[in-house]
C-alpha cells in the first residue's frame, strides 16, 4: 500500500512540470511569430553585392549612406530612387533602390546611416517597403550646439 501512495504523490509533480515546458513552448512560439522582422540582420551594401543568393526576391535589411546627388522623386507623387553606398567607402559598389512612400526627416543628413529593409527585383532594383535612419550621436551633439546646418529635400 505504501508504493501506490508515494506514486500518487508524484504524479501531481510531473504535470506541473508538464504543464510549465507546454505553456514555455506555446509563449516562445507565439514570441517569434509576433517579431518576424526583429531577426533579421542587415548587411551592407557590399556585403549584399557579393551574397548573390539573396538577390531572388528574398526579404532582407540593407545598410548604407546616400550617396550624393543621386535622388530623384518622380514629379507629384512618393515615388523615389537613389543610390546607396557603404558608409565611409568612396569607390564600393552602389545599391540602385527605390521607395514609395514619405521619406524619414534625416534621409538628407550625410551622416546619416540607412537602412532599407525590402527585396532585389530582376530589374536590377532594390524595392524598399520600408526605411530606418539612424544618425549618429557626433551628428546630434553638433545639432544640440547649433553648429549643423539641415540638410534639405533636393527637390
Amino acid at each position: 500500500m505504501q508504493i501506490m501512495s508515494e506514486n500518487a504523490n508524484k504524479k501531481p509533480y510531473l504535470r506541473w512540470i508538464l504543464l510549465i515546458f507546454v505553456t514555455g513552448l506555446v509563449i516562445s512560439y507565439m514570441a517569434v511569430q509576433a517579431f518576424p522582422g526583429s531577426a533579421r540582420y542587415f548587411l551592407t551594401v557590399g556585403e549584399f553585392a557579393n551574397r548573390a543568393e539573396l538577390h531572388q526576391g528574398q526579404i532582407v535589411r540593407v545598410s548604407g549612406a546616400l550617396v550624393a546627388d543621386s535622388f530623384i522623386r518622380t514629379s507629384g507623387s512618393t515615388t523615389s530612387s537613389f543610390q546607396l553606398i557603404d558608409k565611409d567607402v568612396s569607390n564600393g559598389p552602389y545599391l540602385d533602390a527605390s521607395y514609395v512612400g514619405v521619406l524619414p526627416d534625416l534621409f538628407f543628413n550625410p551622416n546619416s546611416e540607412i537602412i532599407l529593409e525590402g527585396s532585389y527585383q530582376d530589374t536590377g532594383m532594390f524595392v524598399a517597403d520600408s526605411i530606418l535612419v539612424k544618425c549618429p550621436s557626433k551628428y546630434q551633439e553638433l545639432e544640440e550646439q547649433g553648429d549643423a546646418e539641415p540638410y534639405k529635400d533636393p527637390v
